[in-house]
Protein backbone atom coordinates (compact mmCIF):
# COMPACT_ATOMS: atom_id res chain seq x y z
CA UNK A 1 0.00 0.00 0.00
CA UNK A 2 1.46 3.33 -1.09
CA UNK A 3 1.63 6.27 1.31
CA UNK A 4 0.02 9.52 0.17
CA UNK A 5 2.93 11.95 -0.38
CA UNK A 6 1.30 14.64 1.78
CA UNK A 7 1.63 12.29 4.78
CA UNK A 8 5.24 11.32 4.03
CA UNK A 9 8.24 12.71 5.90
CA UNK A 10 10.99 14.43 3.94
CA UNK A 11 13.14 11.34 4.44
CA UNK A 12 10.42 9.11 2.98
CA UNK A 13 9.94 11.49 0.06
CA UNK A 14 13.68 11.42 -0.61
CA UNK A 15 13.70 7.62 -0.64
CA UNK A 16 10.81 7.77 -3.13
CA UNK A 17 12.66 10.23 -5.40
CA UNK A 18 13.09 8.65 -8.84
CA UNK A 19 15.92 11.07 -9.73
CA UNK A 20 17.89 9.93 -6.70
CA UNK A 21 17.30 6.29 -7.60
CA UNK A 22 18.51 7.04 -11.13
CA UNK A 23 21.73 8.51 -9.76
CA UNK A 24 22.34 5.33 -7.75
CA UNK A 25 22.02 6.94 -4.31
CA UNK A 26 20.31 4.67 -1.75
CA UNK A 27 19.47 5.52 1.85
CA UNK A 28 19.69 3.55 5.09
CA UNK A 29 18.75 3.88 8.75
CA UNK A 30 21.40 3.17 11.38
CA UNK A 31 20.70 0.69 14.15
CA UNK A 32 20.40 2.17 17.65
CA UNK A 33 23.72 0.58 18.62
CA UNK A 34 25.58 2.08 15.65
CA UNK A 35 23.90 5.46 16.04
CA UNK A 36 24.65 5.64 19.78
CA UNK A 37 28.29 4.74 19.13
CA UNK A 38 28.53 7.38 16.41
CA UNK A 39 27.10 10.14 18.60
CA UNK A 40 29.61 9.30 21.34
CA UNK A 41 32.52 9.20 18.88
CA UNK A 42 31.86 12.60 17.29
CA UNK A 43 31.93 14.44 20.62
CA UNK A 44 35.07 12.55 21.59
CA UNK A 45 36.70 13.69 18.33
CA UNK A 46 35.64 17.27 19.08
CA UNK A 47 36.88 17.09 22.68
CA UNK A 48 40.25 15.71 21.56
CA UNK A 49 40.42 18.33 18.78
CA UNK A 50 41.27 15.80 16.07
CA UNK A 51 41.23 18.55 13.44
CA UNK A 52 40.69 17.42 9.86
CA UNK A 53 40.44 20.80 8.12
CA UNK A 54 43.69 20.39 6.19
CA UNK A 55 42.22 17.33 4.40
CA UNK A 56 38.84 18.89 3.51
CA UNK A 57 37.68 21.82 1.40
CA UNK A 58 34.62 22.76 3.45
CA UNK A 59 34.13 26.35 4.64
CA UNK A 60 33.50 24.86 8.09
CA UNK A 61 35.74 25.66 11.05
CA UNK A 62 35.06 22.51 13.06
CA UNK A 63 35.87 19.35 11.12
CA UNK A 64 37.28 16.42 13.09
CA UNK A 65 38.68 13.02 12.15
CA UNK A 66 37.14 9.85 13.59
CA UNK A 67 40.18 7.55 13.61
CA UNK A 68 38.61 4.28 14.78
CA UNK A 69 35.30 2.47 14.53
CA UNK A 70 33.87 -0.90 15.63
CA UNK A 71 33.68 -3.85 13.24
CA UNK A 72 29.87 -3.81 13.42
CA UNK A 73 29.78 -0.24 12.12
CA UNK A 74 32.15 -0.98 9.23
CA UNK A 75 30.13 -4.11 8.38
CA UNK A 76 26.97 -1.99 8.15
CA UNK A 77 28.70 0.39 5.72
CA UNK A 78 30.16 -2.38 3.55
CA UNK A 79 26.85 -4.25 3.38
CA UNK A 80 25.20 -1.03 2.18
CA UNK A 81 27.57 -0.95 -0.82
CA UNK A 82 25.83 -4.08 -2.14
CA UNK A 83 22.59 -2.14 -2.73
CA UNK A 84 21.09 -2.80 -6.21
CA UNK A 85 21.07 0.94 -7.02
CA UNK A 86 24.86 0.72 -7.18
CA UNK A 87 25.09 -2.31 -9.50
CA UNK A 88 25.87 -0.23 -12.58
CA UNK A 89 28.60 1.71 -10.79
CA UNK A 90 30.20 -1.37 -9.23
CA UNK A 91 30.11 -3.27 -12.52
CA UNK A 92 31.95 -0.40 -14.17
CA UNK A 93 34.97 -0.81 -11.90
CA UNK A 94 37.24 -2.61 -14.34
CA UNK A 95 40.74 -1.82 -13.10
CA UNK A 96 41.67 -4.97 -11.18
CA UNK A 97 41.96 -8.58 -12.33
CA UNK A 98 40.39 -10.26 -9.28
CA UNK A 99 37.66 -9.44 -6.80
CA UNK A 100 38.84 -7.41 -3.81
CA UNK A 101 37.04 -6.59 -0.56
CA UNK A 102 35.69 -3.14 0.27
CA UNK A 103 36.84 -1.40 3.44
CA UNK A 104 36.10 1.85 5.26
CA UNK A 105 39.16 4.01 4.62
CA UNK A 106 38.43 7.17 6.61
CA UNK A 107 35.69 9.04 8.41
CA UNK A 108 35.15 12.53 9.81
CA UNK A 109 32.50 14.75 11.40
CA UNK A 110 31.42 18.27 10.40
CA UNK A 111 30.09 20.60 13.09
CA UNK A 112 28.61 23.15 10.70
CA UNK A 113 27.41 26.50 12.04
CA UNK A 114 25.03 28.90 10.32
CA UNK A 115 26.45 30.71 7.28
CA UNK A 116 29.07 27.96 6.82
CA UNK A 117 28.88 25.68 3.78
CA UNK A 118 30.52 22.93 1.75
CA UNK A 119 31.32 24.07 -1.81
CA UNK A 120 30.90 21.82 -4.82
CA UNK A 121 33.25 18.86 -4.41
CA UNK A 122 33.67 15.12 -4.67
CA UNK A 123 35.52 12.49 -2.61
CA UNK A 124 38.34 10.00 -2.94
CA UNK A 125 37.83 6.25 -3.03
CA UNK A 126 35.00 4.31 -4.69
CA UNK A 127 31.96 5.01 -2.51
CA UNK A 128 31.19 7.72 0.01
CA UNK A 129 28.44 8.40 2.54
CA UNK A 130 26.80 11.11 4.59
CA UNK A 131 25.20 10.31 7.95
CA UNK A 132 22.90 12.96 9.40
CA UNK A 133 23.38 13.22 13.16
CA UNK A 134 21.71 16.54 14.01
CA UNK A 135 19.66 18.95 11.91
CA UNK A 136 19.03 22.04 14.10
CA UNK A 137 16.71 24.07 11.87
CA UNK A 138 13.12 23.97 10.69
CA UNK A 139 13.15 23.78 6.88
CA UNK A 140 10.02 25.93 6.53
CA UNK A 141 11.64 28.67 8.62
CA UNK A 142 14.77 28.47 6.47
CA UNK A 143 12.70 29.06 3.35
CA UNK A 144 10.95 32.04 4.96
CA UNK A 145 14.28 33.59 5.95
CA UNK A 146 15.82 33.32 2.49
CA UNK A 147 13.05 32.90 -0.10
CA UNK A 148 13.95 31.22 -3.39
CA UNK A 149 14.68 33.35 -6.45
CA UNK A 150 13.77 30.52 -8.82
CA UNK A 151 11.50 27.50 -8.93
CA UNK A 152 13.80 25.52 -6.63
CA UNK A 153 14.73 26.05 -3.00
CA UNK A 154 18.46 25.93 -2.21
CA UNK A 155 18.81 27.30 1.34
CA UNK A 156 20.22 24.67 3.75
CA UNK A 157 19.83 21.90 1.13
CA UNK A 158 22.19 19.13 0.09
CA UNK A 159 22.56 19.02 -3.68
CA UNK A 160 23.90 16.35 -6.05
CA UNK A 161 25.18 17.96 -9.27
CA UNK A 162 25.45 16.34 -12.71
CA UNK A 163 25.53 17.30 -16.37
CA UNK A 164 22.19 17.34 -18.16
CA UNK A 165 21.40 16.34 -21.74
CA UNK A 166 22.13 19.83 -23.10
CA UNK A 167 25.56 20.02 -21.50
CA UNK A 168 24.54 22.23 -18.61
CA UNK A 169 24.20 21.38 -14.92
CA UNK A 170 21.34 19.66 -13.16
CA UNK A 171 21.16 19.78 -9.36
CA UNK A 172 19.06 17.25 -7.45
CA UNK A 173 18.23 19.06 -4.21
CA UNK A 174 17.58 17.10 -1.00
CA UNK A 175 15.19 18.61 1.57
CA UNK A 176 17.20 17.61 4.62
CA UNK A 177 15.33 18.13 7.89
CA UNK A 178 15.08 16.53 11.33
CA UNK A 179 13.58 13.33 9.87
CA UNK A 180 17.03 12.61 8.37
CA UNK A 181 18.66 12.21 11.79
CA UNK A 182 20.08 8.72 12.20
CA UNK A 183 19.92 8.11 8.43
CA UNK A 184 22.62 7.71 5.76
CA UNK A 185 22.92 8.42 2.04
CA UNK A 186 25.46 6.35 0.07
CA UNK A 187 26.81 7.49 -3.31
CA UNK A 188 29.69 7.02 -5.79
CA UNK A 189 32.72 8.92 -4.48
CA UNK A 190 33.08 11.04 -7.63
CA UNK A 191 29.46 12.19 -7.46
CA UNK A 192 29.71 15.99 -7.17
CA UNK A 193 27.72 17.48 -4.30
CA UNK A 194 27.26 20.71 -2.37
CA UNK A 195 25.83 21.77 1.01
CA UNK A 196 24.20 25.20 1.12
CA UNK A 197 24.32 27.33 4.32
CA UNK A 198 21.50 27.60 6.84
CA UNK A 199 20.44 30.81 8.63
CA UNK A 200 17.87 30.30 11.39
CA UNK A 201 19.66 28.34 14.13
CA UNK A 202 22.67 28.99 16.36
CA UNK A 203 23.14 25.25 16.93
CA UNK A 204 25.32 22.88 14.91
CA UNK A 205 24.28 20.92 11.83
CA UNK A 206 26.22 17.70 12.49
CA UNK A 207 27.01 15.19 9.76
CA UNK A 208 29.49 12.35 9.46
CA UNK A 209 31.10 11.43 6.15
CA UNK A 210 33.50 8.73 5.02
CA UNK A 211 35.03 6.98 2.04
CA UNK A 212 35.12 3.33 1.02
CA UNK A 213 37.97 1.80 -0.98
CA UNK A 214 39.02 -1.58 -2.36
CA UNK A 215 41.69 -3.44 -0.42
CA UNK A 216 44.41 -4.41 -2.89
Amino acid sequence: MEIDSKFMTNWQKTMDNSLLKGLGIPGFELSKQNYDWLKDSIYKAKQEALNNNDRLIGHIREEYAIPQWPLEFESFIIQAVAHPYLDKYRNGIDVISDARPYYLNNMWVNFQKKYEFNPLHDHGGLMSFIIFVKIPFDLKEEDKYFPPNSETYHTSRLGFVNNNASGGFQTTLIDVDKTFEGKMLLFPAKQSHIVYPFYTSDDYRITVSGNIKLRV
